[in-house]
């Protein structure tokens, strides 16, 4: 499978768990907007090297095949900041996560938010469209606790992939946060990050 395709095949199963996904307050707008969702989940998918893809693919197809929704836990993980009592009373029914995936989660979030704090200096407007970066002890939907999440729903294998991936980047100078903006500009018909950031600043 060649890597588009293999990327391509990644956010068609994500996007199935993901409009899919129930919620407490009733369908989300987001829940329909498949061209958006397919932009930032490619741009994010990239950034990874292709065996740390083909090992997410396979968490995603086993949990397909489980009937488990991948999107549904990352949710719900969130929610131990955002919602803390609401987590209480749902924590256990949530599958277990292990000692070892909850640190190798922790070190790749530690190395992307300080990768997304140099971004957000860099590119201000583009980075304030988003999600706050730190949840701050604060009860935010933010891009740490986001990630965090996320990568919580992930096999072991798959998470010692992403570190390795993540740790190359930073031996070699590389913001994979930087990366992920620069896909998404791409995306959106933009040369480069500049001129998305320039356009923003001119309205």
């Amino acid at each position: 499978m060649e890597r588009q395709q293999l990327i391509d095949s990644i956010v068609e199963l994500e996007w199935d768990m993901f409009t899919n996904a129930p919620s407490a307050g009733g369908r989300a707008a987001c829940q329909d907007d498949k061209p958006t969702f397919t932009v930032m989940r490619k741009a994010q998918a990239e950034i990874w090297q292709e065996k740390t893809l083909l090992s997410y693919k396979n968490d995603l197809e086993q949990a397909a095949d489980s009937g488990v929704n991948l999107m549904t836990l990352k949710y719900a993980h969130m929610m131990k900041v955002t919602f803390p009592e609401e987590y209480e009373q749902l924590k256990d029914a949530l599958p277990p996560v292990s000692q070892r995936a909850t640190e190798l989660a922790d070190e790749i979030v530690r190395i992307h938010s300080k990768w997304s704090i140099k971004a957000a200096e860099r590119y201000p407007r583009l980075i304030s469209l988003g999600r706050p970066l730190t949840s701050d002890g604060n009860r935010y939907a933010a891009m740490d606790n986001y990630l965090h999440s996320e990568l919580l729903t992930y096999s072991e294998q798959t998470l010692a992939l992403c570190l390795n991936d993540t740790r190359k980047a930073e031996a070699e100078g590389i913001n994979l946060s930087m990366e992920i903006l620069k896909n998404t500009a791409a995306s959106y018909g933009y040369h480069s990050i500049e001129a998305l950031e320039q356009r923003l600043k001119s309205g």
